[in-house]
């Protein structure tokens, strides 16, 4: 398999980077939904863990779309699909990379905003996260990120399962 895509399939490093991001994206939210559930109580080590694969998150969609604007063409729309089943699925890529632009933005922002960097890493009091706009839009735009994410599994184990036209080979 080369490293670029050819019409048909996905090549090595849009693979590579797919499938390291979609394990990012799954502990991203693990971890955000298991501190939104503890409330006032300290995250402890979850905060880190969150902070530290958003930022691998982030340059790994910095490389993604590098990658697809200057190095290589995604593969054509499958044989056999309908119009709307091919806008549908690029709706809900970009929708995808949207979320995660966002998501990962507004972590940042909020970080930032709150000062919070030396006791996320040092240990010490954490500043109220809600205090600060971009939380709002993290929170709201993570819940987004999870729904789309949802949907496009469904449809990637639907192609697979249902449908079985080895779509997922593609990517694989």
């Amino acid at each position: 398999m080369s490293l670029k895509s050819s019409p048909q399939r996905y090549g090595r490093m849009p693979v590579v980077i797919h499938w390291l991001s979609a394990l990012a994206v799954v502990i991203m939210l693990a971890t955000g939904l298991t501190m939104d559930s503890l409330g006032d109580a300290d995250p402890g080590g979850i905060l880190v863990v969150h902070v530290l694969v958003g930022a691998t998150l982030a340059l790994l969609t910095i490389l993604r779309i590098v990658w697809w604007l200057a190095i290589d063409r995604q593969p054509e729309a499958p044989a056999g699909l309908s119009p709307v089943q091919v806008w549908s699925a690029r709706i809900v890529h970009l929708g995808l990379y949207l979320t995660l632009v966002v998501t990962i933005a507004s972590g940042i922002a909020t970080v930032a905003l709150t000062g919070a960097a030396p006791a996320i890493f040092g240990g010490g009091q954490l500043p109220d996260f809600e205090a600060v706009p971009p939380f709002f839009a993290h929170a709201t735009v993570s819940r987004v990120l999870l729904i789309l994410a949802v949907g496009h599994i469904a449809a990637a184990l639907w192609h697979q399962f249902i449908r079985r036209d080895r779509l997922l080979a593609r990517m694989s």
